[in-house]
């Protein structure tokens, strides 16, 4: 049987190693390992060197981020010379194997590490051919790359601008095409930025602090100054104009005009008309949601099942009808509360899959961001848009608010200062608007103690979630680590009282352990992460969860 991509890694680092107590691989012994070599440059189409080269990394890996002097050193070499193998270092880069950061640091996405311990070359993503929505998700996807800084901007640039190139006949391309000949390089990752926000936040109203993480902060400094005064090539060709609300224009703000708009978003439905949107929340649907095996206590279980029953697409409208009947409010709401990591948020995702209904999720910041002047409107915009969604085609959806407690809080009684005046005012239109709900409204949250009894009232089902039980312990264990023999699970559950987010975390630590140290962790290293998620061992410590 031929040997696997590990097992040859594994069979280069020992061939090339000078003697048995070092860590390190001679180059000078790469004729000794040659067999090896040959074998994984033609499976991975790479060269020696790469192969080499992408086996040192693999090797050093057990750190997100790799300096390029440690795996000089571990190839044996003088940092200069190993600059000399830049060329070697780009191709792997280009062919997604690594990643290399603002700062020169290696980062080995753990996709890569997947492929290669299923003894799988990776497979590049493909560069023609593409639409313009699968052009737009690899304008995420890189956007969120350089947010990592896996990437410099020029790398973000060139990368895009290349897809562009290649997939000249989608709207995306041809609309981003021609605004880049009328702009300078660098105005690039200001349109790239501003496309991404439209179409993926469903923002129009963009500030520099949304592009911030997309460039330098010497770059960004250029970028607003010119901004400032109106010498940037988007300005003058027209391409971007300043924004505001309700009329008023702030030139603080800013968005592509719906020229541009039209021609890059063509393939895609072109502009959006204002009331399709959900303002301060992103739309999930129930059919992009992954299912996920949750595990609960008897009473928190008990009353998951009837809520999935009561939003299951064959009891709900029969459910509604018999409630308007008899003169009954049809809105549900409903409060999940309890310690984090206990899966609150996992269980209202689960129940939108498996109910088939879509999540509106409101993003509190963007809301308490919106606070300023028009508040009050703007909280009940997000009322108003989810009643559209709600006498929309398809089944109710649900409107979920996570951590609800930094916007469900106590109302300040006799509040003098504005600020305490305005939430009051933000809090009443929210309990007025749970009143009239004709929908599903789900919150979540880990403080019920900040939240404000009328909010408690409103609230048609409460379910708690408590941390595991014994035997819901012993499940989740064997759900995330199905290795583990069953009394190897109930050691653990009963020596460690764990939420699921905490098993989850050692689930992952195990699973990054076997990546890099090529083989399963043992139940003793499996018991040591144990010990580490505790935080030092405390048991007086307050835990983190998820």
């Amino acid at each position: 049987m031929s040997k696997t991509i590990i097992e040859r890694m594994c069979s280069i680092a020992e061939k090339m190693r000078p003697d048995e107590d070092s860590s390190q691989m001679a180059i000078g012994r790469m004729s000794l390992a040659m067999t090896d070599i040959r074998s994984l440059a033609k499976t991975l189409d790479m060269s020696a060197m790469q192969v080499v080269i992408l086996t040192a990394i693999v090797r050093r890996s057990s750190r997100y981020r790799i300096e390029g002097s440690d795996v000089a050193d571990t190839l044996g070499l003088d940092y200069l010379k190993f600059l000399t193998y830049n060329d070697e270092m780009e191709g792997l880069r280009k062919r997604g194997y690594l990643r290399i950061d603002k700062d020169g640091d290696i980062v080995i996405p753990k996709s890569v590490l997947n492929c290669l311990k299923n003894n799988s070359p990776v497979k590049p993503l493909p560069t023609t051919g593409l639409s313009s929505e699968e052009l737009l998700t690899r304008i995420d996807h890189a956007l969120d790359l350089r947010d990592e800084d896996q990437c410099t901007t020029d790398e973000l640039i060139e990368d895009l601008n290349s897809l562009m190139e290649q997939n000249p006949t989608t709207s995306v391309s041809r609309g981003i095409r021609k605004i880049q000949k009328k702009i300078p390089w660098l105005e690039n990752v200001v349109l790239y930025g501003l496309v991404y926000r439209y179409y993926f936040e469903d923002d129009d109203m963009v500030g520099w602090h949304d592009l911030d993480d997309y460039v330098s902060e010497d770059e960004l400094n250029r970028l607003k100054s010119r901004y400032r005064r109106e010498i940037l090539s988007l300005q003058q060709e027209g391409v971007i104009e300043y924004t505001g609300r309700n009329g008023l224009i702030d030139k603080d703000f800013f968005r592509i005009t719906n020229e541009y708009k039209e021609e890059i978003f063509e393939d895609v439905g072109g502009v959006r008309k204002k009331e399709k949107t959900v303002s301060a929340s992103r739309k999930l649907d129930a059919s992009g949601i992954g299912p996920k095996e949750l595990f609960y206590n008897m009473a928190e279980g008990r009353q998951v099942a009837q809520l999935k029953e009561l939003m299951s697409e064959k009891r709900f409208g029969e459910i509604r009808e018999k409630m308007k009947a008899k003169g009954l409010r049809t809105g549900f709401t409903c409060l999940f509360y309890g310690s984090p990591g206990t899966g609150k948020t996992e269980t209202v995702y689960q129940i939108a899959r498996e109910c088939g209904r879509d999540l509106y999720i409101v993003d509190v910041s963007q809301v308490k961001s919106c606070w300023v002047g028009e508040s009050e409107k703007n909280i009940k915009d997000v009322f108003d848009k989810y009643r559209q969604a709600v006498r929309g085609e398809g089944p109710v959806p649900i409107l979920l608010f996570n951590e609800a407690d930094a916007i469900f809080g106590i109302r300040q009684e006799g509040a003098e200062r504005a600020v305490d005046k305005m939430e009051n005012s933000i809090q009443n239109i929210i309990l007025q608007e749970m009143e009239d709900l004709d929908g599903i409204l789900i919150a979540t949250t880990n403080l019920t103690t900040n939240l404000d009894k009328a909010f408690e009232r409103r609230f048609l089902y409460k379910v708690r979630f408590d941390k595991p039980g014994m035997e819901a312990r012993v499940s989740i264990w064997r759900s995330m680590i199905p290795e583990l023999s069953e009394a190897e699970a109930t050691q653990l559950a009963t020596e460690f009282e764990f939420s699921g987010g905490q098993i989850e975390n050692v689930a992952r630590k195990r699973e990054v352990s076997s990546i890099i140290g090529l083989s399963e962790p043992s139940f003793e290293q499996v018991h040591e992460f144990c010990t580490e998620e505790g935080i030092c061992g405390s048991p007086e410590r307050r835990r983190i969860g998820f």
